[in-house]
């Protein structure tokens, strides 16, 4: 990805009108949401028209907001009465609302004069390529990855099933291209047979927040990890390579700063392990303290069974930390060699003995590797990622 700095749209084209549909309000989502959200907010400052249709998946929001230029329009897909289950209101409003946004979608397309369409697959899509088609309005499919059978092991079984499912859309051409974030998903997708134009255009984040902050010494905890609590993350393969790790290093310190449907399964198998004194969950937080202990941390863990990108491994390296990451491709193709370490997560020793060497080796050396991953993340600004975008939805507007 190369380094552009931020302008205004070329001269020679128009500002554009787009749509975007997500299955979750990209404030209380996950990295795939907030990307769409973030891109959206640097074309609206480039002088286009930036609308978005999501699920209500907060009961709080309103049905109709604007944040930093983008309106977000969000569709209730559950009543009232269910909000006091948060976690059943989350999922469910995602899984409903393909068929519930149909109407919405139909009446934005048919009294609006969108030129471009952007259906994101947070895991799945919506159904708004079908309505795009009837009123020829060019259709772009955001896919984080690639999905093989892998996915009924990554993912609750339902899930998976659908995420085999949907991903056959993409081959039979409903959409007029797709956008992913890595070469090795392109590559994959093409290999599944679809023929539909591919562009690469990588995930970004805010850069600003991870400078180091002033005053920020030695840390509580030499390790941490940053993310949702669900079993493709792979927090529950962490807790065991810490309980390999702490038979050498009885003071050794984890902090996992997150929240998520694992929760308790995980904190159940640090008491069965007694890592009480090693591991601490920190549930949600803000994004202060994490860049607090992103600074303050030797390294920065992610024992990930899967990753469209690694959005939460990109802010580690943005606030200069060396990490050591489960051996996924995908990950090969943002962390720098000289930056972090990889290894098989799901053996518990051999992740445990990357921990083990890394925190044993020179604090220069593991300084080194902070700044060249902070070098990397550099390349990842939302402005360049925007400008990238932009250049892309021009060939199908």
């Amino acid at each position: 990805m190369s380094e552009q700095s931020e302008t205004p749209p070329r001269s020679s084209e128009q500002p554009l009108s787009f749509l975007y549909v997500n299955n979750t309000d990209p404030e209380s989502g996950g990295g795939g949401d907030l990307r769409i959200l973030e891109e959206a907010k640097k074309l609206a400052d480039r002088g286009h028209r930036t609308h978005m249709l999501v699920s209500r998946t907060d009961p709080e929001y309103p049905s109709q907001r604007r944040v930093d230029g983008v309106t977000i329009q969000t569709v209730k897909c559950l009543p009232d009465m269910m909000a006091g289950f948060p976690t059943v209101y989350f999922y469910l409003s995602r899984m409903l609302f393909p068929f519930i946004s149909l109407v919405p979608i139909l009446s934005l397309v048919y009294r609006d004069d969108f030129d471009v369409l952007i259906d994101n697959f947070t895991p799945h899509p919506s159904l708004a390529a079908p309505v795009a088609r009837i009123f020829s309005l060019p259709a772009v499919a955001v896919v984080h990855e690639y999905h093989d059978r892998t996915a009924l092991k990554k993912y609750p079984l339902f899930i998976g099933v659908i995420q085999l499912a949907v991903q056959n859309l993409l081959r039979i051409g409903m959409y007029d291209a797709v956008v992913v974030p890595r070469e090795l998903t392109k590559e994959r997708l093409r290999q599944y047979g679809v023929e539909t134009p591919i562009y690469v255009v990588p995930n970004g984040i805010d850069l600003t927040p991870f400078e180091r902050i002033d005053g920020v010494g030695e840390s509580t905890y030499e390790l941490v990890v940053v993310s949702r609590l669900e079993r493709r993350k792979g927090i529950d393969l962490l807790v065991e390579a810490m309980s390999v790790l702490a038979r050498e290093k009885p003071n050794i310190r984890l902090a996992i700063a997150g929240t998520g449907t694992e929760r308790e399964r995980l904190e159940r198998m640090v008491e069965e392990r007694d890592l009480r004194d090693q591991i601490d969950f920190l549930g949600f937080v803000s994004e202060r303290r994490k860049v607090e202990l992103l600074n303050g941390a030797e390294i920065f863990v992610l024992p990930s069974r899967q990753e469209g990108f690694g959005i939460a491994v990109l802010e580690a390296m943005a606030a200069n930390c060396p990490v050591v990451v489960n051996d996924l491709p995908i990950l090969h193709e943002l962390v720098p060699e000289e930056g972090g370490v990889f290894a098989d997560a799901t053996t518990s020793e051999e992740f445990a003995d990357a921990l083990s060497t890394l925190l044993a080796a020179d604090p220069a050396r593991r300084r080194a590797m902070g700044e060249r991953n902070q070098v990397e993340a550099n390349r990842y600004s939302w402005e360049n990622v925007a400008i990238e975008a932009e250049r892309e939805y021009y060939k199908h507007h």
